[in-house]
């Protein structure tokens, strides 16, 4: 459903929406599930065009704004206006129901509603986070944060829930890496330059640095320096929030006391400020100690929320509900995804008789997917009043009548298996669906059998007689 959206707009509305469903399904983060959506999209004029900031909605339809002139939360002022709205489209239509405001900017929510905007450089990956949350019933993986639960979580080693995607499963430990800095600072640079100040104890031999700014579209828009020394830094061209970061691999911090300064420079005439978001600096051990190289390394890698408090996530830095610039999320989150779907569905969506022949009509994944994905596929059994035809195994379509004796009560099992799922406790991955068929073969009559003998004749076959020639000499 989108905000702030004029009349003159819809076209708009409805371009930047397949634009947002295109980056979502037909990209790397939601692709293997979309046989299991219907996505709809909702609009409804609104008098103004945009969202509201500071406080203040403006006259949209569900009254989106930010807090302050920060690019991060957008909240919804009209939320059961928007129920409403969602409703009208139909049973189901409000699984997941979205806003998306007509902002060219970074910001979003998850909870009830996930609200992104329709930024090109940000909205998709506002979007995919949030929808991470609402799909998954996730928390955060990035530093900093409030709510760290679920699948992706974890306060001891001991009873993390992704044991069974441990890249070594025979070494249960901590990766060893510090925080020495994290905040989200909200920090307009042109009030000064803002120093981070931190200690380290020169026990660690790598480090990493992530700023997210915006504002900065141009080259001379900020100048960093660690230590008194510049850091390369290159702008990404927008003035919509951005992150950049930098890491050193072959050393840590030397033991004592560290400044990180960011000044920004050029213009600062843009209704943008030049402001410094969000920083954090880690410091990781080697990589027998910590497994960075490896991106799709599985193991505990230490999290800590706004409080300081220590809990633990899968990967390091491939998953999006860590990293906002990937486009992929870790193997336990998209386990995690299928499990939670599937609890709303049945692979099973209909069974069609006509007279001798059945038809299964099941969503289209594993073999049935236009482009199959390797490994991933269905396994189907029919079941005669609760006995297996085994040659019907992993078949569609049937035909009863090559059964002898087959009573009218059937039952179709099928099992879903993708490498994605390694366990399933629920038992999602399975459906089976009971009917009748009500076929009588048609009856067989014997016609009698007349047989006519007709004499044979009888041949007399005579020898010839030889011929002796008689030869004059």
């Amino acid at each position: 459903m989108g905000d702030g959206y004029q009349a003159s707009e819809e076209a708009l509305f409805f371009k930047d929406i397949q634009r947002l469903t295109d980056d979502m399904f037909t990209g790397d983060t939601f692709t293997q599930y979309l046989p299991l959506f219907n996505v709809w999209a909702v609009y409804v004029p609104s008098v103004d065009s945009g969202i509201g900031v500071g406080g203040k909605p403006r006259n949209t339809a569900f009254e989106l704004y930010r807090d302050g002139t920060e690019l991060r939360g957008v909240y919804p002022k009209k939320k059961q206006y928007a129920r409403d709205v969602c409703k009208t489209v139909g049973e189901f239509a409000c699984d997941f129901p979205s806003l998306i405001g007509n902002d060219a900017f970074y910001g979003g929510l998850g909870g009830e509603f996930v609200v992104a905007t329709s930024s090109v450089t940000s909205g998709t990956v506002v979007l995919r986070h949030e929808m991470g949350h609402n799909f998954g019933r996730v928390g955060e993986e990035y530093d900093g944060g409030y709510v760290y639960q679920g699948a992706n979580s974890a306060t001891s080693i001991n009873v993390a829930p992704w044991k069974h995607w441990l890249t070594n499963p025979d070494v249960i430990r901590e990766e060893k890496a510090v925080q020495r800095f994290q905040k989200h600072i909200w920090y307009d640079l042109q009030k000064g330059s803002y120093q981070i100040k931190f200690t380290s104890n020169g026990a660690f031999k790598r480090w990493f640095i992530q700023l997210s700014v915006s504002g900065a579209d141009t080259n001379d828009a900020l100048s960093i320096t660690l230590n008194g020394e510049p850091l390369a830094w290159t702008t990404k061209g927008t003035k919509d929030r951005t992150f950049y970061s930098w890491r050193s691999s072959d050393a840590g911090f030397p033991a004592g006391d560290h400044v990180l300064n960011i000044t920004a420079g050029g213009s600062f005439d843009s209704p943008i400020i030049k402001q410094l978001c969000n920083a954090v600096i880690f410091e990781y051990a080697g990589e027998d100690e910590f497994k960075l190289d490896d991106n799709d390394h599985i193991g505990f890698y230490p999290t800590w929320d706004i409080k300081k408090r220590l809990s633990y996530r899968p990967d390091n830095e491939k998953c999006l509900m860590r990293n906002m610039t990937s486009p992929q999320f870790c193997t336990p989150c998209q386990e995690n995804m299928w499990l939670q779907f599937l609890t709303r569905i049945s692979f099973i969506e209909d069974v069609v008789v006509t007279g001798k022949d059945v038809a299964l009509k099941l969503i289209p994944l594993g073999q049935l997917r236009p482009n199959p994905i390797p490994n991933e596929r269905y396994s189907v059994q029919w079941f005669n009043n609760g006995n297996e035809v085994t040659t019907f195994r992993d078949q569609f379509n049937i035909d009863v009548s090559t059964v002898s004796g087959a009573a009218k009560q059937w039952t179709v099992k099928v099992n879903f298996t993708t490498p994605t799922i390694r366990v399933d406790s629920k038992g999602v991955t399975r459906a089976e669906h009971t009917f009748n068929v009500d076929y009588t073969p048609p009856a067989t009559t014997t016609t009698p059998t007349t047989t006519t003998v007709t004499p044979v004749p009888t041949t007399v076959t005579t020898a010839p007689t030889p011929t002796t020639t008689k030869t004059q000499c």
